[in-house]
């Protein structure tokens, strides 16, 4: 068993052969976290600043009602602005796109709505997002009398909620197509696959009722 003086000199020398790199690593961990902590902070405070100018991106584009109130529309542009700039590749970018999109609809300006919602079906931060944009842009589409473009994006199978639509678009633009018999079997499906108290369900008996043939 070894003395005293002996641990004390056996101590002294691994201090001597380790010490340092024991400080270092105990300097390194505490600039870690201490480094850690500063960036989780920016975070939180870059996702409060941002949520922050969406609330008021909303607010603003609930204002716009027909496309009347310029301010409003003003305002939007201006915070749809300032959310693309500073957090591009966040959720809200792409919900700023899809408000910049629904301006240009009001606007009749169907190319600049095209162009922000192509961009939300290209980089999308979210699968649903992604889904929602394709559908609008599918509706732009229609509205310039690209009916193959408008069937492209709403070919492939959509989940649940969003199927009913995606085949109400299907038959809109099979109607631009002249193509009467498809047009009734995809708003038929589309009829099957909404719920019975959807809001759309009416609009959509509708189209379908207008092209039965008369008995």
């Amino acid at each position: 068993m070894r003395s005293e003086e002996e641990q004390a000199e056996l101590l002294r020398e691994w201090w001597e052969k380790n010490g340092r790199v024991l400080i270092v690593a105990i300097v390194v961990s505490v600039v870690g976290l201490l480094g850690w902590r500063q960036w989780s902070a920016t975070q939180d405070a870059r996702a409060e600043s941002a949520s922050t100018v969406y609330s008021a991106l909303s607010r603003a584009l609930e204002q716009t009602g027909a496309g009347e109130d310029q301010s409003a529309m003003a305002a939007v542009r201006e915070h749809a602005d300032r959310l693309l700039e500073e957090y591009p590749r966040t959720t809200y970018a792409a919900q700023a796109r899809l408000a910049l999109a629904r301006l240009a609809v009001m606007d009749e300006d169907y190319e600049e709505a095209a162009s922000q919602l192509r961009a939300v079906v290209d980089r999308s931060p979210t699968r649903a997002i992604e889904q929602m944009a394709r559908l609008r842009l599918a509706r732009v589409l229609l509205q310039q009398g690209d009916a193959d473009g408008a069937l492209a994006l709403v070919r492939h199978d959509y989940p649940e909620a969003w199927r009913g639509q995606a085949l109400e678009i299907r038959g809109d633009a099979l109607r631009a197509q002249d193509r009467r018999d498809d047009a009734r079997a995809a708003y038929s499906a589309a009829l099957e696959a909404m719920a019975s108290g959807e809001p759309i369900r009416d609009r959509v008996q509708m189209k379908l009722d207008d092209m039965t043939p008369a008995s």
